[in-house]
């Protein structure tokens, strides 16, 4: 995959697979990286590294997805590339209280699905 000029976002950055991906994409040549995660000081000491953009995101609430898109195509322009990486460990006991429940939703499936509607159209697009 070529990532030369391309502006790429990546949720779940601040610490393992997130910043390799973040990493990996600025060092392949990435126009602009933009870096997400719930801890955002860590999103931006990753993001400094690469004179990227370090966003604190909760991928469970839609219009903090649509703030951090807004935030990397201010500085870079359109998304082209989005990675929806951020995860929470499993750790619903052997009976999980609704809480528990909806945190998982809203992290593993919800985020994706409100990342694919703030980009997924302009993608689509272009």
């Amino acid at each position: 995959m070529d990532i030369e000029g391309k502006v790429v976002a990546v949720t779940g950055g601040a610490n393992g697979i997130g910043r390799a991906l973040a990493r990996a994409f600025a060092a392949a040549g990435a126009k602009g990286v933009g870096v997400a995660d719930l801890d955002g000081a860590g999103a931006k000491t990753v993001a400094d590294e690469f004179g990227g953009v370090g966003y604190g995101c909760d991928v469970s609430v839609e219009s903090d997805i649509r703030a951090f898109a807004g935030a990397v195509e201010a500085a870079f322009g359109p998304i082209d590339i989005f990675c929806s990486n951020a995860g929470v460990p499993p750790t619903i006991p052997d009976d999980p209280d609704d809480d528990q429940w909806t945190r998982q939703w809203g992290v593993h499936v919800m985020a994706h699905v409100y990342a694919a509607r703030v980009v997924g159209d302009a993608m689509a697009a272009r």
